[in-house]
């Protein structure tokens, strides 16, 4: 779950608090700066910052040494960090006039910062887009100008243990045409037929999945112009679910959520074996089963078939951004020229960092793939044919809107509110974050 979370605050310690909704995260301070973290640094000086894992951090410096090693005059300055703190970090840095030369960006937070102004338009700098992924490109752009360019596309999915799905009786479904019905009598079955969850029930509060349910629907979770895209009738529907799969017991009882939760990824009932199926990030699935120390199988989100258009779409993993005040643009736009294209980038991320963008890279690199990672890469391929156009760049605010769901995910699954209720909470809370 860490992976998927943008937000500044840590989801994790306010679960760990059992107390999911005491605060949403913090409205980006941050603020153009022409001077800005350049001014003090001479020029080929940058500040690199990126999040991620241990293993990341490793083959992400070994990057950092070989375009080094290709780059004369360029020094680089890595700052890594794990996803909760980086936010925070980068906050603070940008709005104090030190913003990192090169920087992972996300989604939620890119029309934030390029709206401060403290994001450089990347289009005409001599970054090399050519064999780019069209849609790679289009994600990271904002009234015609591409301030973030995706590292490479991963997929929301449903994973399944199907050691445990045998052991229950339970047959896997056809991914390709089941609905949000057929995957509630799915996991109902799994758990009255063995010993496991049907569900963790820990996913429910992600505002992309919930995204996915409205896009089915012919809506969206924002609109084009940064507004509220769902009906009250359509996140009823969504809570509805919640509701009638803690009452048939289909996920655990709510403090088992909220524990499971607290626990992170790698302790959450779909990687210690305690449940059966989970919603995750289709780069997620390598961590997962390493935990695990089993295979896992990857299905497509119910009700891709039966609704309006398919829900689905390939979201940028991450993005790669320059600050507007670097102290050097041309080595700035050299570092991710080369994290983007180079072979000895590319070789050290393969999927890491999701599907890699770069379409002939991607093709290169696709026999080189462990086996998790090309799980997910035969997932993505059989998918994509299949998806409409993907969701517009969240809203300022959208950061903060992954905490306001899962505060009301709690008071929902603890009775404290009514579905009504809660619908009501989430458009009132999230307008207010959106400025809408």
């Amino acid at each position: 779950m860490k992976s998927s979370n943008p937000s500044g605050v840590s989801r994790r310690t306010l679960a760990k608090a059992g107390i999911f909704g005491a605060a949403s995260a913090p409205l980006l301070a941050a603020c153009g700066n022409d001077g800005g973290g350049g001014a003090d640094k001479g020029d080929g000086e940058l500040d690199f910052w990126w999040w991620g894992s241990d293993p990341r951090h490793e083959y992400t410096q070994k990057i950092v040494d070989a375009f080094l090693a290709k780059n004369d005059g360029i020094t680089i300055k890595p700052s890594p960090n794990e996803f909760d703190a980086y936010w925070d970090a980068l906050n603070v840095s940008v709005s104090g006039g030190n913003a990192p030369d090169v920087l992972q960006q996300d989604e939620r937070y890119l029309r934030d910062y390029a709206d401060k102004n403290a994001l450089l338009a990347l289009d005409d700098i001599g970054i090399d887009l050519s064999n780019v992924d069209e849609a790679a490109i289009k994600a990271g752009q904002l009234d015609g100008e591409t301030y973030g360019i995706a590292t490479g596309l991963n997929s929301l999915c449903l994973m399944v243990n199907p050691v445990l799905l045998e052991a229950s009786g339970v047959a896997m479904p056809d991914d390709k045409t089941w609905t949000w019905a057929d995957f509630q009598q799915f996991i109902v079955d799994i758990t009255n037929g063995g010993d496991a969850i049907g569900n963790s029930g820990i996913s429910f509060n992600n505002e992309s999945l919930f995204n996915v349910f409205a896009r089915q629907k012919g809506e969206s979770l924002y609109t084009p112009e940064g507004k509220l895209g769902f009906s009250d009738a359509t996140m009823n529907e969504w809570w509805q679910m919640v509701v009638d799969l803690r009452d048939a017991g289909a996920i655990p009882e709510p403090s088992k959520i909220v524990e499971a939760y607290a626990a992170g990824q790698d302790q959450a009932p779909l990687a210690t074996g305690t449940g059966v199926t989970e919603f995750y990030w289709t780069n997620q699935v390598g961590a997962i089963q390493k935990v695990l120390g089993g295979e896992l199988v990857l299905l497509r989100i119910p009700g891709e078939s039966a609704g309006a258009q398919p829900g689905m779409y390939l979201k940028s993993a991450m993005f790669w951004s320059i600050a507007r005040s670097t102290s050097d643009q041309a080595a700035a736009a050299k570092l991710v020229d080369f994290l983007l294209n180079d072979d000895a980038s590319i070789d050290l991320m393969l999927g890491d960092r999701g599907l890699p963008s770069n379409t002939a890279q991607r093709d290169r690199v696709l026999p080189m793939l462990p086996p998790d990672q090309a799980l997910a890469a035969d997932f993505i391929a059989a998918l994509t044919p299949d998806l409409v156009e993907g969701p517009p760049v969240p809203p300022v605010g959208a950061g903060g809107v992954a905490d306001v769901m899962l505060g009301l995910y709690e008071t929902l699954l603890f009775d404290s509110t009514s579905v009504e209720e809660t619908t009501a909470g989430f458009i009132e809370q999230t307008n207010a974050a959106i400025g809408s």
